[in-house]
């Protein structure tokens, strides 16, 4: 056993017993490094990832290239997921200096954590046209031994490159069009959209939540059928790929092809959650019936297989099971005779094994519907749908009999945050209190088990222990779970704690001189530079949701200058959001609701007032971004609440927006009509 055995991370538990000598990131690696004049060999990389399973299992459990590692380096493993901001340094520097990046992530540095070599995946020896680790290995060393100033110059300027950002003119905002800046930023974002199955770019290709994101705020807020025809090409596509688990529910985490068709098999509860928002969205605005489907069935999954006794959620589920990766969801045609006898061919019609290549792969397409099928086989459409019925089961049956992939069942703060938006939103919009409840136990968990005594937010939990501190994500997932929850059950203790962590962040990663949100807490703060996190990923940037989360909150607390902070950092940045939208779609969202302001309806009324009721009932199921539907408690006068008191001896509405308010009104869609009228 190595030094990760005390680990509480899976993913390093999981190398405790691997020959290499691995230390965790920390003063006692350092230290030793300097100590003995080795460079250090930074592996980083995370539970659910095939490719770090494979680098583990063909190198760093070889003994020989072990010994070559014990002798000549100190080996450093990293869990992504535990410190992202180190994972964000290095990946930036990986992208600068190759122009990719991903995981495994291998980095070479000087023992003051200067990168001079880098790299993802490597083979242990020469194939698929990647150097050999073996060769890498003995490169690195040599050029340390014996091209010390070059590998120092290298460091220096590879160092630097991490901290490239965009040229921000800081000049003041003046007065800014939204609906152009939205419509330009739509423009910008659709210029890699893959018109024929939907998506961004080609192969591999992600869903990209952040994407999608902005194409609803277009079709919300004027954009019609020009942003809701891509959308809606892009969630029906993924729904009907085999990036969707047809039969389990969920959606891994992104397709090998450019159409969908065969993914690679991981699941990330972060996926998850913000696609099931999309979904739950895309539902309200159109109408169609399937999409809330999708989102259920996305959130079942999570509830079924993600979910932690104790009330949070896992953070994924692995791609790898027995019989090697995506064993677990595969059903080459040539098996479904035997698992399923005379109906085989209807299987085979339902799920697109037709095609050769899916036949010999086995990933299961929702490729035909019940007429379809009773037209091409000549049958009754009732008769097929029974048999479709019969067919899922017995399938249902079979994966059950196979060994799931295991889940890394560490719980992290911001994951399952935005996990709680998720359910909330579905059980807002669906009436549904079921997930309503789900929600409200994980936010319980959190508020329960993720706190110091002090109120400080911790980021990790795994078997019963809490720690490490949090980060800008997890304040700004788990704030913006814990409003969703509250605007979806009415109860304050919700939007108190959100609150509560919103102040918190402020004062840990709010760096007023700099004008910017830093993505890690100071104590976590490497040699190199404290990370701010712009630029979006499959998740969004955290300081770019910390924004949103802010300016949502600040009608409910006036004292805070929330909206001062997020003008400082949206006029620093402005070359982000304006010349560079399809980088930080999540920042175009948060810039959009700056100019616009929250659609605040407060609803005044008695407690149990039934048409107030029914009207709170409808706004939590209207398609509107940042709508703050509140009912006034009589015992609070947030400065959201303040002067609006029922009239007239009646439920009363108001409706507010960037200052404005109606007069009082007793009609919910004159109140409506009013928000969405309102222009900065």
């Amino acid at each position: 056993m190595n030094r990760l055995a005390a680990s509480l991370s899976p993913y390093l538990l999981a190398h405790s017993a691997d020959p290499v000598d691995w230390y965790p990131w920390g003063i006692e690696a350092f230290a030793k490094a300097k100590g003995d004049d080795r460079p250090i060999l930074l592996s980083i990389g995370y539970s659910a990832c095939h490719w770090c399973h494979v680098m583990q299992h063909e190198s760093f459990q070889d003994d020989e290239i072990a010994r070559t590692i014990n002798r000549d380096f100190v080996a450093i493993k990293v869990d992504r997921e535990e410190l992202p901001d180190v994972d964000q340094i290095y990946q930036a520097v990986c992208q600068a200096v190759t122009g990719q990046g991903g995981w495994p992530l291998t980095v070479f540095l000087t023992p003051e954590l200067g990168p001079f070599a880098i790299g993802t995946y490597h083979p242990p020896k020469r194939r698929y046209g990647r150097p050999g680790l073996d060769e890498v290995l003995s490169a690195v060393r040599g050029a340390y031994r014996t091209r010390r100033d070059e590998v120092e110059q290298v460091a220096a300027s590879w160092s630097t490159a991490a901290e490239t950002r965009l040229p921000p003119p800081v000049a003041p905002l003046g007065t800014l069009d939204a609906d152009r800046l939205l419509a330009e930023a739509w423009q910008a974002v659709m210029r890699s959209y893959d018109a024929a199955h939907g998506g961004f770019g080609g192969a591999p290709k992600f869903p990209q939540a952040p994407n999608l994101s902005l194409l609803l705020r277009r079709a919300m807020l004027g954009g019609g059928a020009q942003a809701l025809v891509p959308l809606r090409t892009t969630l029906l596509g993924m729904a009907k790929g085999g990036v969707y688990d047809q039969l389990g529910g969920g959606f891994h985490r992104y397709a090998v092809d450019e159409a969908w068709r065969v993914p690679h098999f991981e699941k990330m509860l972060e996926d998850q959650a913000l696609l099931a928002q999309v979904y739950t969205a895309f539902w309200r605005l159109s109408g169609e019936d399937w999409a809330r489907k999708v989102a259920e069935r996305t959130l079942g999954y999570v509830d079924a297989v993600l979910s932690a006794p104790a009330g949070g959620f896992y953070i994924a589920q692995d791609a790898d099971s027995p019989g090697g990766e995506g064993a677990y969801y595969r059903f080459p045609a040539d098996e479904l005779e035997r698992i399923l006898g005379r109906d085989s061919q209807t299987a085979v019609l339902r799920y697109g094994l037709d095609d050769p290549e899916l036949a010999a792969a086995g990933v299961l397409q929702d490729a035909r519907d019940p007429g379809e099928i009773a037209g091409l086989l000549a049958r009754p459409e009732q008769e097929v749908e029974l048999e479709l019925g019969r067919i899922a089961q017995a399938l249902r049956r079979e994966r059950g009999r196979r060994s799931p992939p295991d889940c890394d069942r560490k719980v992290l703060a911001g994951a399952t945050g935005l996990a709680i938006s998720a359910f909330a939103t579905l059980g807002a919009a669906s009436g549904d209190g079921r997930w309503l409840a789900r929600a409200a136990r994980a936010a319980d968990f959190c508020l329960a088990a993720l706190r110091e005594t002090d109120g400080t937010l911790l980021r990790r939990y795994y078997e019963g222990q809490a720690g490490i501190p949090a980060y800008l994500e997890d304040y700004a997932g788990l704030g913006q779970g814990l409003l969703d929850l509250y605007l979806a059950d009415g109860d304050l203790k919700w939007l108190d704690a959100a609150l509560a962590l919103a102040r918190q962040a402020l004062a840990q990663f709010w760096d007023a001189g700099a004008g910017v949100l830093y993505s890690a807490p100071l104590a976590a703060a490497t040699p190199i530079l404290r990370p701010t996190d712009r630029f979006d990923g499959a998740k969004g940037a955290a300081q770019s949701r910390m924004l949103r989360l802010m300016l949502l909150l600040d009608g409910f607390a006036g004292d805070l200058g929330m909206g001062q902070i997020a003008e400082r950092i949206f006029a620093s940045q402005e070359a982000l959001w304006s010349d560079h939208p399809a980088a930080s779609p999540s920042l175009v969202e948060a810039h959009d609701l700056f100019l616009r302001g929250a659609a605040e309806l407060t609803i005044a009324a008695p407690a149990h007032d039934s048409e107030a009721a029914a009207w709170l009932r409808d706004l939590r199921a209207v398609p509107l971004p940042d709508l703050l539907a509140t009912w006034r408690d009589s015992g609070r006068d947030l400065p959201i609440w303040h002067g609006k008191t029922p009239t007239d001896g009646r439920a009363t509405l108001y409706a507010c927006r960037l200052g404005r308010c109606s007069p009082p009104l007793h009609d919910l869609a004159t109140a409506l009509a009013f928000v969405r009228q309102a222009k900065a």
